[in-house]
């Protein structure tokens, strides 16, 4: 039997924007009309996205970012981000929001084209970092222009991997085992190839002629054109772990040429951006890209590369953690003390590399980080706000099962249906734990916990440790709660 049937680039084209990518198809027509259109006032805009309510958060979560805040003051309101950032990063911010909720939404990804995925994403999106980085003295619409086009150069292999399925892992098994042109085996089972879907996309979606020209015709020589393809070029290189220190250090030279500034500087700029496009990363709550962005930052960094120190698990602090929580239940001690000494233990004994508290709010529609420990620095608390208000999810199933879970990956088969896009944004691919927090048998929140930031697999014993700290603060909660 065959295990598909579209063939060819317009049919790879239709099915994209009707079938898998609806919502970002939208999106980009509507932005780019908007952009057209000389009669379509910045409120106009502000109107059409607030019908959106995910959208929405996200945008206001990246004005205020790092990378796009203006000012002390913290943007509330999407007219107020609309005035104080312009059409051209509203633009850039829907898109890419978007477009990362369009190819990480499919459930029905096997992991080893769930990792290429993830590859490519992070990818194009430190390539849209770069390509602004190279044009830093153009101006702001046109660095906004190469910054979409540089993030949407490989839509259609992105929109292919993202849809899963029979079709995915056959040709990803194919172009693992090959060594002969990897074009020729993506022509023959798709019968086109991914520049041209990409090309085709662009042209059916009314994007931007930097983008349209920059698939179309890549030897055309203008700045802004090669901003993209060295864009490209260079993130591609850096998240390639066959890559040579010679070969980066060509490419930023070519880069140096491009910018007119020496290699020393080039280099320091693009560390910097890779840093950047990293924190931006964690804004748009696209956490499961860090493994990939942090590998581009590697090679950056030579003699200055630090090492992320690594959390072994420690019976010592186990045990004694363990007496704490036990004398503080008997003292009545404060229930913030108590999930305070409880996440320490889990963190530092049991030897997670991040792990937090979530607490239900009064409505119940939301869990809200109280107390968060991590190895790496980032807005980890601002990123673990879940919704619990979307349908059934694996945090929705643990609150009312009140049963610890050990989610395996992402693909796990047993949770697999559970494990939202939002989820496995904000989750760890390789694993976590989760556990109910429970007084006189009424869930409160959540204990998350994994190892992220060093990519340690999760073992049986620390499931079971991570278990009995769990099951300790509920009783000493209880017991508190009681008045005993």
């Amino acid at each position: 039997m065959a295990i598909q049937t579209t063939r060819g680039t317009d049919a790879w084209i239709e099915r994209i924007s009707v079938q898998e990518m609806p919502a970002l198809c939208a999106t980009v027509r509507m932005l780019e009309k908007m952009a057209q259109d000389d009669n379509m006032s910045l409120a106009d805009l502000g109107k059409s996205i607030l019908h959106d309510n995910g959208l929405t958060t996200r945008i206001l979560r990246v004005a205020n970012s790092v990378t796009y805040s203006r000012g002390s003051n913290q943007v509330t309101t999407i007219s107020r981000a609309v005035v104080l950032l312009g059409f051209n990063a509203l633009k850039q911010i829907c898109i890419t929001a978007k477009l990362v909720d369009s190819l990480l939404k499919s459930h029905d990804i096997s992991q080893p084209v769930y990792e290429r995925l993830l590859r490519l994403i992070a990818q194009s999106f430190h390539a849209a970092m770069l390509a602004r980085m190279i044009l830093a003295d153009y101006d702001e619409a046109t660095r906004e222009e190469a910054y979409i086009a540089a993030l949407l150069h490989n839509l259609g292999e992105s929109a292919f991997w993202s849809m899963g399925g029979p079709i995915t892992e056959q040709l990803d098994q194919k172009l693992r085992q090959t060594q002969s042109d990897s074009n020729e085996i993506i022509r023959e089972m798709l019968g086109t190839s991914f520049m041209k879907i990409s090309a085709g996309l662009a042209s059916s979606w009314n994007m931007g002629s930097m983008l349209q020209l920059s698939l179309k015709d890549p030897e055309r020589r203008t700045p802004e054109l090669q901003a993209i393809a060295e864009a490209n070029t260079f993130s591609a290189l850096l998240l390639n772990p066959k890559t040579t220190p010679v070969q980066i250090e060509q490419e930023l030279n070519v880069l140096g040429k491009l910018m007119k500034l020496d290699v020393k500087e080039v280099k320091q700029r693009a560390k910097n951006c890779a840093e950047e496009t990293i924190k931006l990363a964690y804004t748009y709550g696209a956490l499961m890209l860090s493994p990939y962005l942090d590998a581009s930052l590697a090679p950056l960094l030579t003699s200055e590369k630090t090492v992320i120190p690594v959390n072994e698990p420690d019976d010592a602090i186990q045990l004694k953690t363990l007496r704490e929580l036990t004398a503080l239940a008997h003292e009545k001690a404060d229930i913030n003390l108590i999930m305070q000494k409880s996440l320490h233990g889990i963190y530092a004994g049991v030897g997670m590399d991040r792990v937090l508290v979530l607490l239900l709010n009064r409505e119940k529609t939301h869990l809200q980080p109280r107390f968060a420990s991590s190895l790496e620095e980032g807005p980890l608390k601002e990123i673990f706000i879940v919704d619990l208000t979307g349908g059934r999810s694996i945090f929705n199933h643990c609150i009312q099962s009140q049963e610890t879970l050990w989610i395996k990956s992402h693909t796990d088969p047993r949770w697999n249906h559970l494990l939202s896009a939002a989820t496995k944004a904000i989750s760890c691919a390789r694993g976590f734990f989760l556990s109910p927090i429970v007084i006189d048998k009424q869930s409160i929140g959540l204990f998350y916990a994994d190892r992220a930031a060093s990519g340690r697999e999760l073992e049986s014993e620390d499931y079971f440790n991570f278990i009995h700290f769990v099951q300790q603060t509920n009783l000493c909660l209880t017991n508190i709660m009681r008045g005993k």
